[in-house]
């Protein structure tokens, strides 16, 4: 455990290395917005900033502790989905980049659930710890959030005033090709989570564990 807290610190300098390059990205994509008069490009690269005091605020209100390696994911994976997927037009222009992302997502938001789970269940010791409650908890957490994703997308077509599911060229091809291609990242990091039940370790699972280990729920259920 003491060892998950000491790899956890180390990534604080990462953390940072890692919000200075994005907002240096979403600024150079901001303006390179307003010189070529793309209204969308630049309101997007200005969007992106949100997620800088995003973090320090939730921070502060929650009184997250360390994370650092939580956070750096974190970073990461909205660097990649929002930053080069929507400000850099990468969805676009790279093939195949809107499903890889949507595969990573799978994996992503698997350590989120497994990070929650592990801290809603401080109080219990893992000695009697189910790996199928453990694995079915993170499974459907990842697939509900990739759904919701789905439902904001067909929700923010009209507003933003673009085919993001690409409904015209394709119909529901796209949609439940996302849906597959996160479902087989989540299935990866399910995998993930039955190795980390048995003892097993790697840079997801401890990341989750560090978290959780450092902001235990305030009041656990406790077992009778």
């Amino acid at each position: 455990m003491e060892k998950c807290i000491e790899k956890d610190k180390r990534y604080e300098k990462i953390v940072k290395i890692c919000r200075m390059i994005y907002a240096l990205t979403a600024i150079y994509y901001a303006v390179q917005g307003i010189v070529h008069q793309s209204a969308y490009q630049a309101s997007v690269a200005a969007g992106t900033l949100i997620l800088i005091p995003g973090m320090y605020l939730l921070r502060r209100l929650t009184r997250w502790k360390g994370g650092w390696q939580l956070e750096t994911y974190i970073y990461v994976f909205v660097y990649l989905s929002w930053m080069l997927g929507g400000a850099g037009f990468f969805y676009d222009r790279v093939p195949y980049f809107d499903k890889f992302v949507h595969c990573l997502s799978g994996v992503f938001v698997s350590v989120l659930a497994l990070a929650s789970y592990r801290m809603l269940e401080r109080g219990h010791s893992r000695e009697g710890e189910n790996p199928a409650t453990v694995c079915l908890f993170v499974f459907f957490t990842s697939m509900a959030v990739a759904g919701l994703f789905e439902l904001c997308e067909f929700t923010m077509t009209p507003i933003m005033g673009r085919d993001l599911q690409h409904v015209e060229d394709s119909g529901v091809t796209d949609t439940m090709q996302d849906m597959l291609v996160c479902l087989v990242g989540t299935l990866a990091a399910v995998g993930l989570m039955l190795r980390n039940c048995w003892g097993k370790h790697d840079p997801f699972t401890d990341a989750a564990e560090a978290f959780a280990v450092q902001n235990p729920c305030k009041n656990p259920v406790k077992t009778r």
